[in-house]
């Protein structure tokens, strides 16, 4: 009888043990610091791109399928598409501060905060964000989803008058 229960109490630790190694994530499928690095670098780029009148560091991050959500608008997608919305914009200046990044070793979640200032510094616009990384096989991780806000109220007509404050 004793023999069955030391035989129970260790077939209960071999099942638990395995369990919860099973469970675990083998290392490789975790997002690493330097893929995090490499997100916040290719955002740093396409920041200080834009601020120079460069597009192409913007739009180089995203997938030739990506979904780019501007607010007040239809999703534009493809990266031609990006391309094209991009260079539309007179000459701003756009600023990002990555707040989070999480995710695997494919997919990665990046949470931020942006400005747009004219070139005189005056503030036009500041919002969140919200992205969707993916690393592709040859290594390179590319936006394939894009969406953000602004944080600013919407204007809205006076009750009295056509004019929009």
């Amino acid at each position: 009888m004793k023999k069955n229960k030391i035989n129970t109490v260790i077939n209960c630790l071999l099942v638990s043990v395995l369990l919860i190694t099973s469970c675990k994530l083998p290392s490789s499928a975790v997002l690493t610091d330097s893929n995090k690095q490499y997100i916040k670098d290719l955002t740093t780029n396409a920041q200080d791109g834009w601020n120079r009148g460069e597009r192409e560091p913007y739009v180089n991050r995203f997938s030739t399928d990506a979904l780019y959500m501007p607010p007040n608008m239809e999703t534009v997608v493809g990266k031609d598409a990006i391309r094209t919305f991009a260079n539309s914009f007179p000459d701003l200046k756009l600023y990002y501060n990555v707040i989070e990044i999480m995710g695997s070793a494919d997919y990665a979640y990046v949470r931020g905060a942006f400005t747009v200032t004219n070139p005189a510094d005056t503030l036009l616009d500041k919002g969140k964000f919200l992205s969707v990384w993916k690393k592709f096989p040859d290594g390179k991780w590319l936006l394939t989803h894009d969406i953000f806000s602004s944080d600013l109220p919407i204007p809205v007509r006076q009750e009295n008058t056509d004019q929009i404050k």
